[in-house]
């Protein structure tokens, strides 16, 4: 990247949920620390429980923005985060880690903020794909088609995730779309959010410092609900709610404990039929927090319930 050295580089990773933003980060995180950056990580979180930031490296700082759409007081509030950085002078690199649900052009605004034009580069925009379900786009609603398009359009580099689970003939045909969104936007094709070294050399500057336009948009329909169990459940009732969700939700992240291993905290992610989960050696709040269109609360509530007490 092509950067002033006296001022702070800010990167910015983007993608619709489950795209594979958080696992990106932290090889891009890893390959940073090895050439001595000195790196804070923001996390945008939807909702009031903040989870991706404890799977970093211990030597990251991270700071959590909740309640995701960066917009109105929550753009002062990364502004006041930049600011305190700068003032801090510890750290040569910030990570923007946006929301699944949230348009990248507020976090972009708020690091061309007055405040802050004299003593920032201007932002490298990282946009992540799911492959398959960026493919699969036209199931979701309009807006959420809208979201996950506009996403890809204000990116200067786009990674292609999860290509493995594509052919020869749907890569080619994703790239063409990418290519007609974004046609100057360099496009990386990966697996697991892994980027190699030499791929990441090649991210490029922004070459314009203008604001975007303007765009305020919010979730259309999207919402969170976290649900926290005060002592650990049944993993087989567990594993039967997860496979009975419904299909408008999109994302469900947190941490749970089991009965039958009651010591034991595992980080827990599920997205598009997809679960995946790993013990992890802290022992945070067993919280889970489920994201998706239109969602049923009460009835959430109530099976979580279920789950909680039976």
């Amino acid at each position: 990247m092509k950067i002033n050295n006296n001022k702070l580089t800010i990167s910015i990773v983007t993608g619709f949920l489950g795209s594979g933003k958080t696992t990106f980060l932290k090889h891009y995180t890893e390959q940073l620390l090895k050439r001595d950056e000195k790196i804070t990580v923001i996390m945008n979180e939807f909702g009031n429980f903040d989870i991706d930031s404890q799977i970093l490296a211990p030597v990251i700082e991270t700071v959590s923005l909740q309640n995701g759409c960066v917009c109105c007081d929550l753009a002062q509030d990364l502004v006041a985060q930049l600011k305190a950085i700068i003032h801090q002078n510890q750290s040569q690199h910030v990570i923007i880690e946006a929301t699944g649900i949230a348009h990248p052009l507020q976090l972009i605004e708020a690091c061309y903020d007055p405040l802050l034009a004299q003593q920032v580069n201007p932002p490298l925009v990282i946009g992540l794909v799911d492959a398959p379900r960026f493919l699969q786009r036209d199931t979701y609603s309009a807006a959420t088609q809208q979201l996950m398009e506009e996403q890809i359009e204000v990116s200067h580099d786009i990674i292609v995730n999860k290509v493995d689970l594509i052919d020869e003939k749907a890569q080619d045909e994703i790239v063409s779309q990418l290519q007609t969104l974004n046609p100057k936007g360099t496009i990386i094709k990966t697996t697991y959010g892994q980027v190699a070294s030499d791929e990441l050399e090649q991210l490029q500057s922004p070459e314009r410092a203008d604001s975007p336009a303007h765009s305020h948009l919010h979730h259309h329909g999207i919402s969170a609900l976290a649900y926290t169990f005060t002592s650990p459940i049944d993993r087989q009732m567990f594993y039967q709610f997860i496979l009975r969700l419904p299909e408008n939700i999109y994302r469900l992240k947190g941490y749970v404990r089991f009965r039958d291993t009651p010591d034991v905290t595992y980080l827990f992610q599920f997205a598009y039929g997809m679960p995946d989960f790993e013990p992890v050696q802290y022992h945070p709040e067993n919280t889970v927090v489920l994201i998706g269109e239109q969602l049923d609360k009460e009835r959430l509530r109530n099976q979580l319930d279920a789950l909680q007490f039976t």
